[in-house]
């Protein structure tokens, strides 16, 4: 077959259809868990779909049938099941995991489903547009030369994310980015298509979309679809549909409210009783400007309030009752928590923080939520090195489940070394725990030690967050059962879709030695993901920039062994298990003790170079390949597998992905030397 030239119309098409496929995944992933709540904790499951779907795509390109069409109808199916789930409640688990869905605005004789079929449902439906685009991508892929191809999808790629990554920057709402994407797709598609059943279901989808989106004051931001409602008492403010906090006015008119917000503000002011002095006050997670008001009322002379979502600072900034961030004395910071403490030399007299329950997760490929890392020991100790010689701090927050507080007071007693103030309030409304630390003043009132929890036998049981494992809303190490049944069913329904696309024989011929890289490499994506997020914070701008730099890298290892190969494989395979060996030896803290540039350079050295030699081997692996298109299928495949076994994070702790990456790397290496072997002996007697 000739090979069309790199700036042929094939070459547009298949850095359009590689721009799409990245772009509708980061679309998938925002818009799906802002309508189906649960899903949010679930979010990698678009991830594993469009992997599954890409790949049986790009397995079927060698049949004659073109799956392209079947995009805007299957676009539409997901669509609909979203909105048809809007109105489905969906009980969260009772049990193994913290997981926080409200309800308030659906009728209590809406329908209920499971959590995991409904995590079953939307995996098919992600998976099927995946599949008529990877069908479309690798029909363009095959004009290529396998190394050519893979610079121009990950091109591709890459301008996909960044596209998307604009539009979220800008607050664009789901709208915007279906249409774009669905232009684009007639664009692409429309010569040689019949155009009138994609621009039908291209139309049903916006008015959907539309549909979804017609509650009053929805604002996108980075993180979260917003909604607020404001009356005279108080601004709720909800998050992909459940309720995150409200925005209280302090001086309400009304009297009938004024019983309860007396109550809080009473509630707030509780602990404020420890701080000897209110110079310099911190709030992290300042949401929508009620910590700071009473600050500011306590009479604070210098507040730095540390919000990480933009979109919540701003309505606390333009409808907060008493606008407390207009006021001189307030410096507000758009930032991480963590990246605040990591960058500032400040001392404080009180440390706030606010209630960072997080209804989501740090990314698309991490189980880890977005508000971890600031409630693992290591975070509390930063916070108290900002502290002056008499400071304290101050920690609200909302938990039905007893094992929360009692970890966030086993890791203050494990920092602070003693034991920390409690209050528990029976009758709450916006939280129900408030501890106080770094106080050395006694027991008082309503204020207790958390002796009796802490000497119960279940707390022996109940693990404390750190670094390596940050997970706050885990009762324990390990894995719980809704995401082994869900991962379970999964993996079963990726084998049995697999099988039904290539069929026996090639099952028999699958290219194993690509599968495992695409395992491996997931897992090393996913950890660099963690990894960045302690190094530069938990900002959506992080995340962007990490999943930026690997596709860079990506397409430049891709262009070393394009230009400059081929290089000695078992040298490079060395170099890989080397470097990730050090990663997996090399404790993050040592990292973030550096200085700061220091951090950053090393950081992100360390993170980089076993994906860089990765991305070697798979290109000089993958040029040699006879049907390029069905072994990126499968290497897309095991980054399913990828994507699954990074949920073992959960038991074994973060750092255990890049033990499970090398073991990965290793059997590769050993499949891919029985592979020359056998293709030497074939050469040697024919």
């Amino acid at each position: 077959m000739k090979h069309q030239s790199i700036f042929s119309p094939s070459s547009y098409k298949l850095f359009g259809y590689s721009f799409l496929i990245l772009f509708f995944e980061l679309a998938l992933i925002r818009f799906i868990p802002s309508n189906v709540r649960v899903t949010a904790y679930f979010i990698n499951l678009v991830l594993i779909a469009a992997f599954l779907g890409m790949g049986i795509g790009l397995i079927r390109v060698k049949s004659e049938k073109n799956l392209t069409h079947f995009f805007a109808p299957s676009l539409l199916l997901l669509t609909g099941a979203c909105v048809y789930f809007s109105n489905i409640i969906i009980p969260p688990p009772t049990s193994g995991e913290t997981i926080y869905a409200s309800y308030f605005d659906l009728s209590t004789q809406s329908r209920e489903w499971g959590m995991v079929p409904v995590v079953c449902v939307f995996f098919v439906l992600s998976a099927l547009p995946f599949i008529a685009l990877g069908n479309a991508m690798g029909r363009e892929f095959k004009n290529f030369p396998a190394l050519q191809a893979y610079a121009i999808n990950t091109a591709g790629s890459l301008a996909g994310l960044l596209i998307f990554s604009l539009l979220s920057h800008f607050s664009t709402p789901p709208l915007v980015w279906f249409a774009f994407g669905g232009i684009l797709f007639l664009l692409l598609a429309g010569k040689g298509q019949n155009t009138i059943l994609p621009i039908l279901c291209l139309g049903i989808i916006i008015y959907m979309v539309q549909i979804l989106s017609q509650k009053d004051h929805e604002i996108w931001s980075p993180y979260y679809k917003i909604n607020h409602y404001r009356n005279q008492t108080a601004t709720s403010i909800s998050v992909n549909g459940s309720l995150h906090q409200h925005m209280l006015n302090f001086n309400s008119p009304l009297e009938s409210h004024k019983t309860d917000i007396d109550k809080i503000k009473q509630q707030y002011q509780l602990p404020y009783r420890f701080a000897k002095n209110w110079q310099d006050v911190l709030i992290l997670g300042a949401g929508s400007g009620n910590d700071v008001h009473l600050a500011l009322e306590q009479g604070a002379k210098s507040i730095d309030a540390v919000e990480i979502d933009p979109a919540i600072w701003k309505i606390g900034k333009e409808l907060n009752y008493h606008k407390p961030y207009d006021d001189p004395r307030v410096n507000i910071y758009i930032n991480d928590a963590r990246a605040f403490l990591k960058t500032s030399r400040k001392k404080y007299d009180v440390i706030i923080l606010g209630t960072l329950d997080s209804q989501t997760l740090l990314s698309g490929k991490s189980s880890i939520r977005l508000d971890n890392y600031i409630y693992t020991a290591e975070s509390f100790q930063s916070i108290k090195e900002h502290l002056k010689p008499d400071g304290v701090v101050i920690l609200y927050h909302m938990s039905l489940s007893k094992n929360i507080p009692i970890k966030l007071a086993k890791v203050l007693m494990d920092v602070f070394g003693e034991h920390p103030l409690m209050h528990f309030e029976d009758k709450h409304l916006l939280f129900n725990f408030t501890f106080v630390a770094g106080s050395r003043g006694q027991t008082v009132e309503d204020f207790t030690y958390f002796f009796k929890e802490i000497k119960d036998k279940s707390a022996d049981f109940i693990s404390s967050p750190t670094d390596d494992w940050p997970y706050l809303y885990l009762d324990r190490p390990g894995i719980p059962s809704h995401y082994l049944k869900a991962g379970g069913i999964l993996l079963l329904i990726s084998l049995i879709s697999v099988y039904a696309a290539t069929g026996r024989k090639s099952i028999k011929k699958a290219d194993w030695t690509l599968f495992l890289f695409g395992t491996g490499f997931l897992l090393l994506e996913t950890k660099s993901v963690t990894e960045m997020s302690l190094l530069f914070g938990s900002t959506w701008q992080v995340n962007v920039l990490v999943f930026a730099s690997i596709l860079a890298l990506i397409f430049f290892a891709n262009l070393l062994i394009l230009q400059k190969g081929p290089f000695d494989k078992t040298r490079i395979f060395f170099t890989l298990f080397f470097s990730i060996g050090v990663c997996y030896v090399v404790p993050t803290h040592t990292i973030l003790g550096l200085p700061l540039a220091v951090q950053w350079f090393f950081g992100a050295l360390i993170t980089a170079v076993p994906l860089f030699f990765s991305g070697m081997l798979f290109s000089q692996i993958f040029v040699d390949r006879q049907e390029p298109t069905k072994s990126l299928g499968y290497n897309l495949m095991g980054a399913i597998c990828g994507g699954l076994l990074e949920y073992s994070s959960m038991a074994l702790g973060t750092k255990s992905l890049y033990a499970l990456a090398l073991i990965i790397y290793i059997l590769a290496f050993l499949i891919h030397g029985r592979e020359q072997s056998q293709s030497q002996i074939k050469s040697y007697t024919s």
